[in-house]
């Protein structure tokens, strides 16, 4: 097939095993790290492209496929590991195939001039590209390169558990204390469960609308560029509310060794600063630091219960726990407690997208969900048993607030808590600080070799890192928070909205008794997201 004249496909043939780390085909550790790279690229930033006119215009043609838009002449096929799709300005479409694992879509430009947008490699992570993928204007029509999934199942349940597992976890044991043993489980598993089924509804809207790439893709296909906006605000929402709850959690453990809360806000922000000026791949070792912080919470946790056989702190003597909680309030509280683990929706768009199999992604999510379930659970369980009605609403806080054990504990968990926040806020971070660049035309990508774009990216950031750290100082409660954040927006964006997506771009596909079951799905999860923002507001949570 022919490309145009602007393009150049080269085809680069596989290169001979170097070192051990190459052993192992598809799941060499190198490609394991490759697959790690990009699913820290994709984290966070499949709402902002939304802002993006070249990917609005890109739906704006094809938010109905795979029935034609009237008056609009278009063709697509489903996407293939190497099929090269080449759609004229005529609406023809000319296909050919390819070894370099890229499929190639041409398509019109509403307003003439084409834009192209490229994503195949992951030399793109640097701090020269931003999250969103960059766009080019040329003349006669448009250009969209995307990626083919390189990811393999192993790689994707990596990536879906590294997602997931994050400080939501370190509020379970609070979240036992509120709801009790019965109801905290049902709740638990219940939202496991039904996190797990909407990620494969959103699968399988990828699956039957090939065009479509990220959870932007989907939201904008729903309700157009108005209601797209309208869910980036809530992912705005969730990133700076991620952001406060790692700003709190530092502040609440280092505290206890500097009763100093302000100068600790400061100082934490201040890294967030300085470590936004470093490249993404960079970051993304940074978030594997996390990774490993996390393990050593859970790992340190277990180990504290052993330790002492006294209540509080020791798991060889239970703390006082109830079955039921201990008013309806409390109840409604752990609503979001119990959400606010799952929401990391927004990128499994994207690890579909990347799954060199994408017919195993349901069996990658239900592995994914499963074990994210079992470490909730674990921590969760082991702290409500080491600490009962008396745990705080962070389990670190309850172990370095106890005198009873060795002090290797608190240093140990001082270090921990060191990493954990300064690994995951510029990621955080990150698509926050890409969106508003793009939108103010500073990005590296409209004029990265200009001092005054350079200092004009810092000043932003300052600004920012400045505007964080004013509303850091106006929240005090790591549980209220992750509550409110929970009910607020994780059960809108982990529940509500996804099965909003698949009964209307799915409708085809869904049968009476399934379409009314998702109707009463979306009411029970806007009537847990109201009633548990109530909760998170007017709660008490004072031992």
């Amino acid at each position: 097939m022919s490309l145009p004249s602007q393009q150049t496909t080269v085809k680069i043939p596989k290169e001979r095993r170097r070192s051990f780390m190459d052993y192992g085909g598809a799941n060499s550790f190198n490609n394991f790290a490759s697959s790690f790279s990009r699913a820290q690229q994709y984290s966070g930033s499949s709402l902002m492209e939304q802002f993006e006119d070249g990917r609005n215009g890109l739906l704006r043609g094809y938010s109905d496929l795979p029935s034609n838009i009237p008056g609009e002449e278009v063709a697509i096929s489903p996407l293939n590991e190497e099929a090269i799709i080449d759609v004229d300005d005529d609406g023809g479409q000319r296909s050919g195939r390819g070894s370099d694992r890229l499929e190639y879509f041409q398509f019109p430009s509403p307003g003439g001039g084409e834009r192209e947008v490229r994503g195949d490699s992951e030399s793109m992570i640097d701090e020269l590209t931003p999250l969103v993928p960059t766009i080019s204007k040329q003349d006669s029509h448009k250009s969209f390169i995307s990626r083919i999934g390189s990811s393999t199942l192993p790689q994707t349940v990596f990536n879906s558990i590294n997602t997931l597992v994050g400080i939501g976890l370190l509020s379970i044991p609070f979240g036992f204390r509120q709801s009790g043993w019965i109801m905290g489980i049902l709740l638990l598993l219940g939202s496991a469960m039904s996190t797990n089924f909407t990620a494969k509804y959103l699968g399988k809207i990828l699956k039957h609308h090939p065009h479509l790439l990220t959870y932007g893709d989907i939201a904008f296909a729903y309700g157009g560029r108005f209601f797209a906006i309208l869910v980036t605000f809530f992912f705005v929402m969730d990133l700076i509310g991620a952001a406060l709850t790692l700003i709190l959690l530092f502040t609440d453990c280092f505290v206890i060794i500097w009763p100093h809360v302000v100068g600790l806000k400061v100082f934490i922000v201040s890294i967030v600063f300085f470590t936004s000026l470093l490249p993404l791949n960079i970051l993304s070792i940074f978030s594997l630091m996390g990774i490993l912080a996390t393990m050593g919470i859970i790992l340190i946790v277990i180990i504290c219960g052993f330790i002492i056989n006294e209540t509080p702190g020791s798991l060889l003597q239970f703390a006082p726990t109830t079955l039921l909680p201990t008013n309806f309030q409390n109840l409604l509280f752990s609503l979001g407690i119990f959400m606010m683990p799952w929401g990391g929706h927004p990128v499994f768009p994207e690890l579909y997208r990347d799954m060199r199999h994408p017919q195993k992604f349901s069996h990658a999510s239900n592995v994914a969900f499963l074990v994210t379930f079992l470490l909730d659970f674990a921590i969760g369980a082991t702290g409500y048993l080491m600490y009962g009605l008396q745990v705080d609403d962070s389990i670190i806080k309850s172990l370095m607030q106890n005198d009873n054990y060795p002090t290797w504990v608190n240093k140990a968990l001082c270090l921990i808590m060191g990493i954990l926040p300064i690994s995951k806020l510029p990621l955080v971070t990150r698509p926050i600080i890409s969106s508003y660049e793009n939108m103010l035309k500073i990005a590296p990508r409209y004029n990265a070799k200009s001092m005054s774009n350079k200092v004009a990216r810092v000043f932003a950031r300052f600004v920012f890192c400045c505007l964080l750290l004013l509303v850091a100082l106006l929240f005090t409660s790591f549980g209220k928070l992750m509550s409110f954040l929970g009910s607020a927006i994780c059960y809108t964006v982990c529940l509500t909205l996804p099965l909003l997506f698949y009964l209307q771009l799915n409708k085809a596909q869904i049968g009476i008794i399934e379409g009314i079951l998702i109707k009463i799905g979306i009411v029970i999860s806007i009537s847990c997201a109201v009633l548990g923002t109530y909760a998170s507001i007017v709660t008490n949570t004072a031992k």
